[in-house]
């Protein structure tokens, strides 16, 4: 079975706050006086479900565009379950357990199973969403070299949340995780779609198509997977 781990691109969802979201504007549809339907949309590149890739922290980092394709197709993928509440961070601690896992895969989803507040409580998925601490990020990229990303079930890998400790703040926590101090990284999808997955599932393949738009630092994809 495949299925959708990417939201719908929906101008009525939440960005980081401050940030603009998509936006859609008919041009025609059809009528008497013309013949075809036709849109503009405007979408700022870090809305929605989208990568992070190394050049939205880090000047000298790769963009989307120069990633390989092994960083986009994956056939070794695991669904960690890992929960937390507002404010709270995925640790080095919350990962060591799955070591062995993590050493065997190209990609691990963190289920932390606050995506459910996206419709139930949109400001609070919005602006008091876990994060990934740089304790996390400085592991993953450090200890597993064959993974080329996580996928995360809320808004961003930092937190906007006042609550969160001064070391945790968004930029260090982007920075730990996207190679500013190291350049070995590990690229983020944020904002996915893992709600429908079952416990445990075996996953035999994953797809992450980016935008491929140039000049971008990161871009939205459309996350695919295969479910046994």
């Amino acid at each position: 079975m495949f299925t959708f781990l990417s939201h719908p691109i929906d101008p009525k969802d939440v960005a980081w706050p401050g940030e603009p979201v998509a936006k859609v504007t008919r041009c025609t549809d059809v009528t008497e006086d013309c013949p075809f339907s036709s849109f503009i949309t405007e979408l700022p590149n870090h809305c929605g479900t989208h990568m992070d890739a190394p050049r939205h922290f880090v000047k000298d980092g790769l963009s989307i565009n120069e990633l390989g394709m092994e960083y986009f197709c994956h056939q070794k993928v695991a669904l960690l379950e890992i929960p937390k509440g507002e404010a709270e961070g995925i640790t080095k601690e919350d990962l060591e357990p799955y070591a062995d896992i993590l050493s065997q895969v190209s990609f691990a989803f963190f289920r932390t199973g606050f995506e459910k507040y996206r419709t139930e409580n949109p400001s609070l998925y919005q602006n008091e969403g876990p994060y990934i601490a740089t304790s996390a990020g400085t592991y993953l990229s450090d200890n597993f070299p064959n993974l080329k990303g996580v996928g995360i079930d809320f808004l961003a890998l930092g937190s906007p949340s006042k609550r969160v400790p001064d070391a945790e703040n968004p930029k260090n926590c982007h920075q730990y995780i996207l190679g500013y101090h190291t350049g070995r990284f590990t690229t983020v999808i944020e904002d996915m779609h893992l709600s429908e997955l079952p416990k445990g599932a075996k996953i035999k393949q994953f797809f992450n198509a980016p935008w491929r738009i140039a000049g971008l630092d990161s871009s939205q994809v459309t996350c695919i997977a295969e479910v046994e």
